[in-house]
């Protein structure tokens, strides 16, 4: 197989469709995935200087790891001291920046190549969104990737429209939603007979329909019409329930719960995990319950406090080994809880900030070996 250097392999990027993987029998599947996960654990232990040092500090050859699971994950919060990508700095196409707080600064992940990351959502989007092939023109409720150059998401809602639409319309316009923009827009839709696509912030898109409702209005969307919302159900006034936001948009939009999609994704991953619910109406069957893992991922679910695998469907912390994860490690430990069952996987909130510090432990001692200067020095972000 190619060397995985700064550039993705077209080697690889084969293997973020799922063309590739459908073919295979469950056992061939199993197989291909643990022979490229190894290839890129092997890979960027060399070429990722701070996973390296990470590695070794564990105790690690990885010319021994012979099974995928053993390679060791970093938490998402490793992005928020650390320089986790293979390509030079200076030299990257883009850069994600993920949450900080007041007391700590956003993770950074670097990309000098986006063709990996671009290949993993067009596929997993078309797959969800737009299973019956249908291009539509966009509503974004958020801003365009020129407001917002250091956010993964408003990246991806870029190339979303710029491949898979007719055009767009974004809707926060200087950091702040343009209403008037959204009604207007809105309204010429509901007069049209084309389906329109909407990606949007659950809290963006509930702060919509709670103006519309409290103006005594109702919009019915084209027929076809569909709705990507992302992020967490937090309003200003209260945290809303699954139910509560499929009720809400339907009444707002007139998009039913079978035309709305919910997308977990996160800065540190390139591939994103969808509801159901559209492909299981457009196949005439109930919706699998859960988001689907794409086969160049695994979902491992861990005790948050022995970090021992969970039985599939019982609740634990979620770990993603994810191949569009090129230059950056492949393998991220996340602060998500949930339970998967077969090829899906079911949010059920996040770890306390106790319980996250505490399996971030091994982390932890690496980042105080390295303060003390016994871990080696490329591995340090200055």
């Amino acid at each position: 197989m190619e060397p995985v250097g700064a550039m993705v392999p077209r080697s690889h990027v084969a293997w973020l469709r799922y063309e590739a993987w459908l073919p295979l029998s469950p056992a061939m599947r199993e197989e291909r995935f643990a022979a490229l996960a190894l290839e890129r654990f092997t890979a960027q232990v060399r070429s990722i200087a701070a996973y390296g040092a990470y590695v070794r500090h564990l105790g690690l050859d990885p010319a021994g790891v012979r099974d995928w699971r053993a390679i060791p994950p970093v938490p998402a919060s490793a992005f928020k001291s650390h320089d986790l990508a293979s390509s030079a700095s200076g030299s990257e196409r883009v850069v994600f920046e993920t949450s900080g707080t007041t007391i700590s600064r956003p993770g950074r992940i670097r990309l000098a190549d986006t063709t990996g990351y671009e290949t993993s959502l067009l596929e997993s989007f078309q797959r969800h969104l737009l299973p019956d092939g249908a291009t539509l023109p966009a509503v974004v409720f958020g801003p365009t990737r020129a407001e917002a150059p250091r956010s993964s998401l408003w990246f991806m809602a870029d190339v979303v429209v710029t491949r898979l639409a007719t055009g767009g319309v974004w809707i926060v316009r200087g950091g702040r939603p343009d209403w008037d923009l959204a009604d207007r827009t809105l309204a010429s839709a509901e007069g049209s007979a084309t389906p329109v696509l909407v990606i949007g912030t659950t809290l963006l898109l509930m702060a919509h329909a709670e103006r519309l409702e409290a103006a005594g209005r109702r919009l019915a969307l084209p027929s076809g019409s569909r709705v990507m919302d992302t992020g967490g159900a937090k309003g200003l006034r209260a945290e809303f329930t699954r139910a509560e936001v499929e009720e809400a948009l339907d009444r707002a939009l007139g998009i039913p719960p079978t035309h709305l999609v919910n997308e977990y994704g996160m800065a540190e991953l390139g591939t994103q995990f969808y509801d159901d619910s559209l492909r299981a109406h457009r196949e005439e069957r109930p919706a699998l319950p859960g988001k689907q893992i794409p086969p160049w991922v695994r979902t491992r679910v861990l005790d948050p406090e022995t970090l021992e695998e969970r039985p599939e469907g019982e609740r634990g912390l979620l770990v993603h080994y994810d191949l569009a994860n090129v230059e950056t490690p492949f393998a991220v430990q996340t602060e998500d809880v949930g339970a998967r069952v077969g090829d899906r996987v079911r949010l059920e909130g996040r770890l306390s900030g106790a319980e996250a510090r505490g399996c971030s432990l091994t982390f932890e001692r690496f980042l105080e070996r390295e303060s003390a200067g016994r871990a080696p020095g490329p591995g340090r972000d200055v």
